[in-house]
């Protein structure tokens, strides 16, 4: 999550949006693989085609710091277990 979106990075994703994460939780996909899947109020919607008050990202690293607020950019994928969900840029996720 950024504090705030670096101007060189606007190309790299279809989604970047300003949230507030509020909740997270330990799920596992059809393979077994451990992720994160976390629910985020969206405050402002930078650049994409979210338009609802909250999203679900899902994070398929082992990261572990969840909370706060920030910018994330990603990707949307329509997810058989979850939905639409937001998968994040991982090397940019700070």
């Amino acid at each position: 999550m950024f504090e705030q979106v670096p101007t060189d990075i606007r190309f790299y994703s279809s989604e970047i949006i300003e949230a507030t994460i509020y909740d997270s939780k330990r799920v596992s996909d059809a393979a077994g693989r451990l992720m994160w899947l976390v629910d985020a109020r969206v405050d402002r919607v930078i650049k994409g085609s979210i338009n609802t008050n909250t999203a679900k990202i899902l994070f398929y690293d082992a990261c572990t710091l969840f909370g706060g607020h920030g910018t994330i950019l990603g990707e949307l994928e329509d997810n058989p277990l979850w939905g639409r969900v937001l998968i994040p840029k991982q090397h940019y996720v700070r």
